[in-house]
């Protein structure tokens, strides 16, 4: 579902839809989760596409026909995998979906009828789940004949792996910082004079800080460059809406200053680490950053 403003639609609206869709599955004697939560990878679209695979029952609200969810509900339909269609009464069906039984709610989220759609959304998902437990559930591809669906290998990272690569990033910083201390010791041919640059300003700034600053400087360096780190463990996280936001704004082409004065309580830097882990493509326009 979507989950941020477009168009006539608040944030605040889809939120009070999410509730909505929660309340039903509730009811249905399911747990509802959002599709892009999971604990397997912090990359959002990795989250996402699992969940779709791997979820026993998705709903889908295309209302606004936002591209994202359309996105993603071709995914589902791909997969062969049960999903319900459901869709404010303000929304246009796209004719691809015609085909599909879609669910109708009204846009103004009236009272008396909204009580009424989870009714109707609960039966439909303990009929359609009952539908597959039994076998008797035909996927949308099935309607246009015989498709083989590749299954996604599964992947894993075991919690020792990971502690392995994080204190290899530990030690490679530290003997950056190693370095740097010898070549800024008394004698060397680093800071303060001897063999090659002779004596520098203590606050001269320089092309490569790891190298040439001293110790005082260098420590200055090294917790900037953990901001990111630094932000996730006073924050609480990234959280998944904050990711998302980053990433949309990402792909606005706003630049990590300005992306990160919209998040606020976050550094331009924090944002430039969590964007590479996220895997987000460099734009050439910001560069600077």
């Amino acid at each position: 579902m979507p989950i941020s403003s477009f168009g006539d639609y608040t944030a605040q609206h889809w939120a009070e839809v999410k509730d909505i869709l929660e309340r039903a599955i509730d009811g249905a004697s399911m747990q509802p989760r959002p599709v892009w939560h999971s604990s397997d990878t912090d990359i959002i679209q990795g989250r996402i596409v699992r969940n779709l695979y791997e979820c026993p029952m998705v709903v889908c609200d295309i209302s606004g026909l936002n591209p994202n969810v359309m996105f993603e509900l071709g995914m589902r339909l791909t997969f062969r995998k049960p999903v319900i269609v459901v869709s404010d009464t303000g929304t246009r069906l796209p004719f691809d979906t015609g085909v599909i039984d879609t669910l109708m709610y009204p846009a103004d989220l009236h009272f008396s009828s909204i009580e009424k759609f989870i009714s109707d959304l609960s039966g439909r998902i303990m009929d359609l789940s009952a539908a597959a437990q039994s076998g008797a559930y035909k996927p949308y591809l099935d309607t246009f004949g015989a498709f083989q669906v590749v299954d996604p290998p599964s992947d894993h990272v075991s919690f020792s792996t990971h502690i392995a690569d994080q204190l290899e990033r530990m030690e490679a910083k530290l003997n950056r910082l190693e370095r740097a201390r010898i070549s800024s010791a008394p004698g060397s041919s680093g800071l303060f004079g001897g063999r090659g640059r002779g004596a520098l300003d203590p606050y001269t700034t320089l092309s490569n800080p790891y190298e040439e600053a001293p110790l005082n400087a260098l420590l200055a360096v090294y917790a900037k460059d953990n901001e990111n780190e630094d932000y996730e463990a006073r924050s609480g996280g990234w959280t998944d809406d904050r990711v998302s936001r980053l990433i949309a704004l990402w792909k606005e082409g706003k630049s990590a200053s300005e992306i990160a004065r919209e998040l606020g309580g976050v550094s331009r830097n924090a944002v430039i680490g969590k964007a590479a882990r996220l895997g987000l493509k460099p734009r050439p326009e910001s560069t600077k950053d």
